[in-house]
């Protein structure tokens, strides 16, 4: 190998070397412009922001919404909050993800802040910050809007992710928090029953666990058949009386919680009623 040779080789190795070194020293700021997917520390995601921050991850951080107390209203739009305190910190990142225990999305994120956050995913499960959304001074808020999913969703909980970086080039002696905000759906909102004319009929107990009775408040009113959906609209049982009467009851035992539709047919009319399976 003559010298012009050796150059070259040489050259392409120390090149090589630089990448790598390059590389490595920056792994600390490769997600400045937004977290990957799937970094929130759910059940169902099981990773966090400790595959590129080195360290342990603890409790902290906190995500606020202006969910009532009572529970969210399926296909009403909530404001969430998310937001990480550490003093002396002026680099911050995270990752929020609204999921059931498993790993199921439960609502619609929608990033109303284009200049600081993003969605990430084909269906918007995930929203975490841009590379302008990463500057704070000792502490950073995200803000962004998540839509409640349909009635009968169940609950849903908001997993979150929090970066506080030390900004010293590596990807050592980050803080990474992990945090997580229960809403519940507010099942009174998913029990509007619909009544055809003047017939009055009972559902009881409601919510129930092993069988419910359906009861007719109009002495005149008897029952013909019934229909038995989930709410997602799938026919689950489908029921005809020889015998009408004012009263059946229906064993619901096998049934898996949530929101359940009656469609009662009376000798008058038809009539809808929803009752909740615990």
């Amino acid at each position: 190998m003559n010298i012009y040779q050796k150059t070259i080789v040489s050259s392409f190795v120390i090149a090589i070397g630089t990448i790598c070194i390059s590389d490595f020293s920056s792994t600390a700021h490769s997600n400045a412009g937004g977290a990957p997917s799937g970094k929130t520390g759910s059940p169902g995601d099981a990773s966090n922001c400790t595959g590129c921050h080195a360290g342990t991850a603890s409790s902290g951080g906190l995500i606020t919404s202006n969910v009532p107390i009572t529970g969210y209203i399926p296909g009403t739009t909530y404001t969430i909050t998310a937001s990480i305190v550490a003093a002396g910190v002026n680099k911050f990142g995270f990752e929020v993800s609204p999921q059931g225990t498993t790993s199921a999305q439960k609502g619609t994120l929608v990033a109303i802040d284009a200049i600081n956050t993003k969605l990430l995913g084909t269906t918007g499960k995930y929203i975490t910050h841009k590379t302008a959304g990463t500057s704070g001074s000792g502490s950073k808020t995200w803000t962004f809007n998540w839509i409640a999913p349909v009635a009968g969703s169940g609950n849903s909980i908001l997993y979150g992710a929090f970066v506080a970086a030390n900004g010293n080039g590596t990807n050592s002696g980050d803080q990474v928090f992990l945090t997580n905000l229960l809403i519940q759906e507010n099942l009174a909102a998913g029990i509007m029953d619909i009544v055809n004319n003047a017939d009055s009929w009972n559902v009881y107990p409601n919510p129930a666990t092993d069988k419910i009775t359906i009861e007719s408040l109009d002495a005149n009113a008897e029952m013909k058949s019934l229909e038995l959906y989930d709410i997602t609209g799938k026919l689950i049982k489908s029921i005809n009386y020889e015998t009408i009467s004012l009263s059946q009851s229906i064993d619901i035992a096998d049934l898996q919680s949530g929101v359940y539709v009656l469609n009662i047919q009376t000798d008058k009319n038809r009539i809808i009623k929803k009752f909740i399976k615990q």
